[in-house]
């Protein structure tokens, strides 16, 4: 092998394997090709230079534009698919899933936008108070089928016009005018309200029907509620604000309205079920409140939440004027799940207290006020009746707890049953009066689910489970669930002694049921004497009813997150069904 004398005597790499070398051309190519790709690589990862208006390090968070959501199941959450094919009697033929249950597309709930700046300077007592208008406000909109969401200047910020806003110089109303309007443009398309009006109406009014719909073609505000309401498409905000902004009148100006051109509107008639609760009305109509807030604003905000509440409330009973109704079929077996029902009645009857008592909203002055010598009527029908002035509370016990319950047992099987019941006990006692008594279950089960479920029936009814507790805040049976359902607090519901009701002498319940109170209208499906025969069980029985309730409860095992008592009972139902014939349990 050669020996070289120093390292700069040998061969190179190249010169040891030689290789050809590319052509200026080609270097010209790959020159070229890598400049290009650089170029768009730093034009994807590039990014604008944030400006004034979406840097807020020490601000409140904003509220994203609405999307469309997507049907999913997530972890941790009830199992349910939306489809069309809902009204299928059976939810398994469509999911092949017998733990999934098969729901109606979700109604989609328009946002409805309120503006609240909560980092203004003010009394603590003022805020609170505000703060309870503001949920008194989205538990009524809430109820009514929409989306309610309050803006702040978070939202106003992020608007990109709100650079041109900074640089004019307007009075301090003009301004927070100015910033809802830009925090409603941020948001797109909708419906803009101030949180003092509020839909005090029948769910079904023409007015509150079209906004459901989510689609405002142009910017419209509404005859007698001056800057109260107001819904428009996306373009039209932005070019209002635009015209707001430009016009020469801007600093001397306290209402964006007024800058406007008449044509900018579309002015539609003066809607019969919305309340607004302005200076003006308060002043008019409900001079106790008006006198209160000038005295003590915080004391005043309150007694307006108070007047509120109680018109709402009080819609409630005028738009359900042929009283609630209690579905008590198999009452005589099942007398005790029938108590809760009892419970929210008795709470939605009761006239709530009031600043001005014998008061009506500014939108209804010929109310019916509500009385305490003449309260609503309450009926225990065994079967539902369809009517659009009649509130229906309904519960419904699960087909293992009505079977303990009509056979007396907790040891059930299912040959006994099969052979020697009914079939679909329940479906058919509650759908006898509007289906007749021939038909089968399955021809029963879909008109029920469209009393349960869609539009046209779900806003005057409410359907409860009979094994549900009310402890738990998701619970149906919660406080703070019911009033979101109904749209307005009920103070005398009280949900943590209900319980503790439920557990007192039987025969409480008796004289509660059998009470004349709740027969005194002619409608009711019952005389006052025949259902005190059906009712007067003795505390023994009531105490059994009790006692299969609890256990059918822990067979069930609904109060934890297993599901292996349903899975087992559901499992024995398959394995015994050797016939071929549908098991309703």
């Amino acid at each position: 092998m050669p020996r070289y004398s120093s390292r700069a005597n040998r061969p190179g790499h190249y010169s040891a394997y030689p290789r050809e070398r590319p052509s200026p051309r080609k270097i010209w190519r790959y020159t070229a090709a890598a400049g290009c790709l650089i170029f768009i690589l730093l034009f994807i990862k590039s990014s604008p230079v944030p400006t004034t208006q979406n840097i807020h390090p020490f601000g409140p968070t904003a509220h994203r534009p609405p999307s469309n959501p997507s049907n999913t199941t997530n972890p941790g959450e009830p199992r349910w698919y939306n489809h069309w094919r809902w009204l299928n009697p059976f939810s398994e033929s469509i999911t092949d899933d017998e733990n999934r249950s098969v729901l109606p597309p979700p109604r989609e709930r328009p946002p409805i936008y309120t503006f609240y700046d909560q980092d203004a300077e003010k009394d603590e007592g003022i805020k609170a108070a505000e703060n309870k208008l503001l949920l008194i406000w989205r538990r009524a909109w809430w109820a009514q089928g929409f989306k309610p969401v309050v803006l702040g200047k978070a939202e106003a910020m992020n608007n990109p016009l709100y650079e041109r806003f900074q640089v004019r110089k307007m009075e301090h109303t003009m301004g927070a005018d100015m910033m809802r309007w830009l925090a409603w443009g941020q948001m797109g398309q909708g419906i803009l309200s101030n949180w003092l009006v509020l839909p005090m109406g029948p769910y079904h009014d023409h007015l509150l029907s079209f906004l459901r719909r989510g689609e405002y073609p142009k910017l419209a505000r509404y005859e007698g509620l001056d800057s109260g309401l107001f819904s428009s498409d996306k373009a039209s905000i932005e070019a209002a604000l635009k015209e707001a902004l430009d016009s020469p009148n801007v600093a001397k100006s306290t209402s964006l309205r007024d800058l406007l051109s008449p044509e900018t509107f579309a002015v539609d008639p003066k809607p019969s079920a919305i309340a607004f609760y302005d200076s003006t009305t308060l002043a008019d109509q409900y001079k106790a409140v008006s006198t209160s807030l000038t005295d003590s604003k915080a004391t005043g905000l309150l007694l307006l939440a108070n007047l509120i509440i109680s018109h709402l409330h009080l819609t409630f009973l005028n738009t359900f004027s042929y009283g609630i109704a209690i579905l008590t079929p198999h009452r005589s077996h099942s007398l005790l799940i029938h108590y809760p029902a009892i419970t929210i009645a008795n709470a939605l009857t009761t006239c709530p207290s009031s600043p001005i008592p014998t008061s009506c909203p500014p939108n209804n002055p010929s109310c019916t006020p509500c009385s305490s010598s003449q309260p609503l009527t309450l009926s225990t029908p065994q079967s539902y009746n369809n009517t659009s002035t009649l509130f229906t509370i309904g519960t419904i016990p699960h087909p293992y707890t009505l079977a303990s319950l009509l056979s007396k047992t907790a040891s059930l099987s299912i040959p006994p049953i099969r052979r020697n019941s009914a079939r679909d006990p329940w479906l058919v006692s509650t759908t006898s009066k509007t289906l007749g008594p021939t038909l089968g279950g399955p021809d029963r089960l879909v008109p029920f689910k469209e009393r349960v479920a869609s539009e046209a029936s779900a806003s005057r009814s409410l359907w409860l489970v009979a094994e549900e507790e009310g402890q738990d805040e998701r619970s149906a049976l919660s406080k703070k669930e019911l009033e979101w359902f109904f749209g307005f607090a009920l103070p005398a519901y009280n949900v943590s002694t209900l319980s503790d009701q439920i557990k007192l002498k039987t025969s409480t319940i008796t004289a509660t049921l059998a009470s004349p109170a709740l027969y005194h209208h002619s409608s009711s499906s019952l005389s006052s004497a025949e259902e005190d025969s059906k009712t007067s069980l003795g505390d023994k029985e009531l105490e059994h009813q009790r006692t299969l309730l609890a256990h059918s409860k822990s067979v069930l095992n609904l109060d934890s997150s297993s599901k292996s008592g349903i899975g087992r009972w559901k499992g024995r139902r398959k394995t015994s069904s050797k016939d071929g014939k549908d098991d309703d349990l």
